[in-house]
């Protein structure tokens, strides 16, 4: 199960039509949590941030349904726990330590 400290990072491969990169850039950048980091013409690699794999393929289906976007290709994901695993271990060092 997702928590709030677990943070999940996918790279994707949009195919675009190259005349209408202008628009789907855009698009890219008016939506939260992702960043289009670079493109020629024809394909863009966007990265997308969030809280859970679900929140990722919602932006990743936003994507592919954009006007002009040929496919949305899911490269590489990455579920960041660091900051989960940090919790229970300051919890579990306060507790040992007598606290609550």
């Amino acid at each position: 199960m997702p928590t709030d400290a677990e943070r999940h990072l996918a790279s994707l491969l949009l195919h675009v039509r190259p005349d209408r990169q202008v628009i789907v850039r855009a698009a890219i950048a008016a939506m939260p949590g992702t960043e289009l980091h670079i493109e020629q013409p024809g394909k863009m690699v966007v990265t997308v941030e969030g809280p859970h794999e679900g929140w990722i393929a919602d932006r990743m289906t936003a994507l592919h349904l954009l006007d002009g976007v040929f496919s949305a290709v899911m490269v590489f994901h990455h579920i960041d726990r660091h900051h989960t695993d940090q919790e229970q271990s300051d919890r579990a060092a306060v507790e040992s330590a007598g606290g609550t």
